[in-house]
């Protein structure tokens, strides 16, 4: 099993939320953070960045969660972003054409 932890903070503006998770997002542990950007959302922080400068994988099942979190916070006006340096992250997400649909930001 794969050992995750979710850190959340305001970001540097102090205007929006980053969402840190450390570890693997898998079919076992992406639940764990999509319940963290759905409590935020439903707290009223529609304007969200996933940091995934220490995720060390990422499965399908997280970037679908990451799709839903986007689409909710659009809904609501809200702005959501996606910090990596990471080339293989980075990459997934340029195979996927996610790329166009993220805003993907170096850290």
């Amino acid at each position: 099993m794969s050992r995750l932890t979710i850190e959340t903070r305001l970001d540097d503006d102090g205007l929006g939320v980053v969402v840190v998770p450390r570890g693997g997002l898998d079919l076992l542990t992406h639940q764990v953070c999509r319940r963290a950007i759905t409590e935020l959302l439903e707290s009223g922080q529609y304007d969200v960045v996933v940091d995934l400068t220490d995720t060390t994988f990422m499965g399908s099942r997280a970037i679908g969660a990451l799709i839903s979190a986007r689409r909710r916070t659009y809904a609501h006006h809200g702005s959501f972003a996606i910090l990596s340096h990471d080339q293989r992250m980075r990459r997934l997400f340029e195979v996927t054409s996610l790329d166009k649909v993220f805003t993907i930001r170096p850290t």
